[in-house]
């Protein structure tokens, strides 16, 4: 999820040396962590760049570059090591700030249990590139989300009962409302995730990245975002969304006609669980693959161990509080 917020400056300083003392480099990334998590920072560096290679593959950009990503403990040491001014929510595993290419990672949960840190990280750095590859113009809360929990490939059953109930009721959000106002209810958030994520599946899916990029690159050039989705794939925003509605209700209407309500959630869950993990299954081949191509190096030059001061009206904050809690 994303907040924001308005305070008039914020001084943004290094880790303390007491807590995040420790660096581990790749081409594209300074990993901060404590010296008794370099493991944990070093697994992340194994897989950062090919994260960072398949979202900006999708985007069509060159990226942001010297990408700094703190790795804390627990709650106490992501807030210990945010910008001063920010509140890191105590549900956060995750928060980016694009415009100071800076990534918060938690690698515990509040139950003391681990983080999967490899998909939050995917799921921020795909919030701070799309940041970047827009130029840091405003776009719908339901595209960036959807982007970034389709790029780490995450899953939930309550994003796939809401999909499933919204297509076999009738009862779904169309994209100019979700555009508009951004539902603040439970079972509707719910709701708006699951659509904003099986929406920029379809597009990527349906029809290739190319015209995505080509989105990606009018909305950076002060296109407004519907004409800019229009431009790039050559049809209308209802059209657009008409076929994907089709799709989708295409997945889900035939079940009530063969099962009883009993049964309907957990046929639905199955359909969204297999597919789910045939995304994953080639998303971590194509990772290792990548894996022995960009590792960790010294490569780049020494980044200086200080931030500058800077408004906070110009920091993005991206939450993520989905399923890591």
């Amino acid at each position: 999820m994303i907040a924001s917020t308005s305070l008039l400056v914020v001084l943004l300083i290094a880790p303390p040396q007491s807590i995040l003392e420790s660096r581990t480099r790749t081409d594209h990334f300074v990993i901060f962590h404590r010296p008794g998590q370099t493991a944990a920072a070093q697994d992340l560096a194994k897989v950062a760049g090919a994260w960072r290679r398949r979202v900006l593959s999708d985007l069509g950009t060159d990226g942001p570059d010297g990408t700094r990503v703190f790795l804390a403990l627990d709650l106490a040491d992501m807030r210990a090591v945010a910008p001063q001014g920010v509140k890191v929510p105590v549900w956060a595993a995750g928060m980016a700030f694009p415009r100071l290419n800076l990534i918060l990672l938690k690698l515990t949960s509040g139950s003391g249990q681990s983080t999967d840190v490899d998909l939050v990280f995917a799921h921020e750095f795909s919030h701070l590139a799309l940041d970047h590859a827009v130029g840091f113009k405003p776009i719908p809360r339901w595209f960036r989300e959807g982007f970034a929990i389709y790029q780490s490939g995450e899953w939930s059953f309550g994003r796939t009962r809401a999909l499933a109930g919204g297509a076999i009721s009738g009862r779904l959000f169309s994209l100019e409302a979700l555009s508009g106002q951004f539902p603040t209810a439970v079972r509707d958030v719910e709701l708006a995730y699951a659509q904003s994520i099986d929406f920029i599946s379809f597009l990527l899916g349906e029809y290739g990245p190319k015209p995505f990029r080509q989105m990606i690159r009018l909305l950076s050039e002060d296109w407004d975002f519907f004409l800019a989705l229009e431009e790039a794939y050559d049809d209308g925003l209802f059209a657009i969304e008409a076929a994907w509605l089709s799709d989708l209700k295409m997945r889900f209407t035939w079940i009530p006609l063969i099962t009883g309500t009993a049964t309907l959630w957990f046929l639905a869950t199955l359909v969204f669980i297999l597919a789910y993990l045939k995304k994953r299954r080639r998303r971590l081949a194509a990772l290792e693959k990548l894996d022995d191509e960009e590792g960790p190096s010294q490569a780049g030059q020494d980044l200086p161990p200080h931030f500058r001061s800077i408004p906070i009206s110009r920091v993005k904050r991206d939450t993520y509080e989905e399923d890591h809690e």
